[in-house]
């Protein structure tokens, strides 16, 4: 029977550290250039004013350019409410939170609200302060996931071209994938939602906030009696994964509630508020 003797030798151990340290100043460096450029990426990142001040301190400074924003909720909530609202702040000077810029209004299921808008504009005393008016929002009314990408990809960047847009709404974004329109074409509905996705991410980089509003699923066979707890985003996770802050808006009796619920830099803070003639605004 042989006998193999290991012997200890400090050229190992010299060499085990250096490596080691040699990885420790990789990582090192690492994350200082990551901590860089996120904060590069910070310094550059834009926020559109809610044209309320307590939602904007909610979000952080108000709705980003990065990613998509998802508002989603039961019906009667409040969402198009906000939305609208935006279609007026974008139209904003710089100065006061706004981009100088029009928005696209992308209705999925419902005629678009031009009766409220014109409320709105009329109540709110910014638009009269600053002239702002419905002719710089420009709505697109579609039904189906085809003339969706259509307008993403093409008629949106065309538009582009020729006006400046600061804002993009889709109302909503689960109307156009329902079930009975699917059937088992799983596969198929995922890379769209991908396509729908990676396109929206695109159009931001060009300083334009995305808002997407989405309808609520039930979460099956749930014991929790609150029901804005025991509903959850349509689309499931191939959308999810593509949503960069998420914020469920729901009511208990007659009060309206705002809360993060999804988000890589916002606190999970919940806010009420109230829907008036000139527009959203939170309270307490």
């Amino acid at each position: 029977m042989s006998v193999q003797i290991c012997l200890y030798d400090r050229r190992l151990d010299h060499h085990y550290k250096s490596e080691s340290f040699s990885k420790y100043l990789k990582i090192k460096s690492i994350m200082e250039n990551y901590f860089v450029n996120s904060k590069i990426i910070k310094e550059r990142e834009k926020f559109l004013t809610t044209g309320c001040p307590k939602f904007d301190t909610l979000l952080q400074g108000g709705i980003t350019t990065r990613g998509i924003t998802q508002i989603y909720g039961a019906a009667s909530t409040g969402k198009t409410q906000l939305a609208l609202q935006l279609c007026l702040t974008v139209q904003l000077p710089i100065t006061e939170g706004g981009f100088a810029a029009g928005a696209v209004y992308i209705c999925t299921e419902c005629t678009f609200p031009s009766r409220r808008l014109q409320e709105l504009i009329q109540k709110l005393e910014i638009t009269k302060k600053y002239g702002i008016n419905g002719d710089s929002v420009f709505v697109e009314h579609i039904s189906t996931i085809e003339e969706l990408e259509i307008c993403l990809l093409h008629r949106i960047p065309i538009l582009m071209s020729v006006q400046k847009i600061g804002l993009i709404i889709i109302d909503s974004i689960a109307a156009p994938y329902r079930v009975e329109d699917w059937k088992d074409e799983s596969n198929k509905k995922g890379k769209s939602l991908r396509t729908i996705g990676q396109q929206l991410h695109k159009l931001c980089k060009n300083d334009i906030c995305v808002v997407c509003i989405n309808q609520v699923t039930a979460i099956m066979h749930s014991n929790i009696p609150n029901d804005y707890l025991s509903v959850r985003p349509s689309l499931g996770i191939t959308w999810l994964s593509m949503v960069t802050n998420s914020i469920q808006f729901y009511r208990i009796g007659t009060m309206r509630y705002a809360c993060v619920k999804l988000s890589s830099n916002l606190s999970e803070i919940t806010i009420s508020f109230e829907i008036q003639g000139y527009g959203v605004k939170a309270i307490g």
